[in-house]
């Protein structure tokens, strides 16, 4: 979603209030903590939904299935000269992980997309950074939040609602049902002694 423009739209709708609030959660530990027979579950119905005749382009449903089996049964890394295999999760950084943990969290969203279509609301997701906006009373979010939040105990989100929060690289604020957006730097890690240290991608 391009948050900036969405947000505009929504402001120009007469949406954004004096009361919006902007609502920001992390998943925590999303790549490590996707359950292998859940994420597979998740994939195949994927595959079913939005695949056709159970075929994603040339592959059969069950085909990928086993693919991915293949992937995260194979899941091993080296630590200490001794050989460990993961039994939850997926590799971080790796495309194939990432694109599993984004249909896994495609279907946990579901219920908080919906909630906030109902209410003409935004809510966008990049990876394991969510974004909302409400202009319901701060404890009705809470609930919401913490409702989505035991759903799964494989996902777990830390959230803040307020009226001026930083998302990704924007920062955006209501000031008196006014939108104002900049763009947003973290600043760079720096050492005890002031020094800076480098820019690590």
């Amino acid at each position: 979603m391009d948050l900036v423009k969405q947000l505009e739209t929504y402001q120009n709708s007469g949406h954004l209030l004096q009361t919006t609030k902007f609502i920001t959660a992390d998943v925590k530990n999303l790549y490590t903590m996707i359950p292998k027979g859940g994420a597979l579950d998740a994939l195949y119905r994927f595959c079913i939904k939005h695949g056709k005749n159970r075929h994603i382009g040339n592959l059969h449903a069950n085909t990928i299935i086993r693919l991915a089996c293949l992937v995260l049964e194979t899941n091993c890394f080296v630590f200490d000269n001794k050989y460990y295999k993961k039994i939850r999760g997926g590799a971080m950084e790796s495309p194939f992980t990432m694109t599993l943990a984004n249909i896994y969290m495609y279907e946990w969203e579901q219920s908080l997309i919906q909630y906030e279509h109902q209410r003409n609301e935004l809510y966008g997701r990049y990876i394991d950074d969510i974004f909302m906006t409400s202009n319901e009373p701060d404890e009705n979010i809470k609930v919401l939040l913490d409702r989505e939040n035991d759903k799964d105990p494989n996902i777990r989100i830390t959230y803040t609602i307020h009226e001026s929060v930083k998302f990704l690289d924007v920062q955006v604020a209501n000031v008196q049902g006014q939108l104002k957006t900049s763009v947003f730097r973290t600043p760079p890690m720096e050492k005890k002694n002031g020094k800076k240290l480098p820019n690590m991608m």
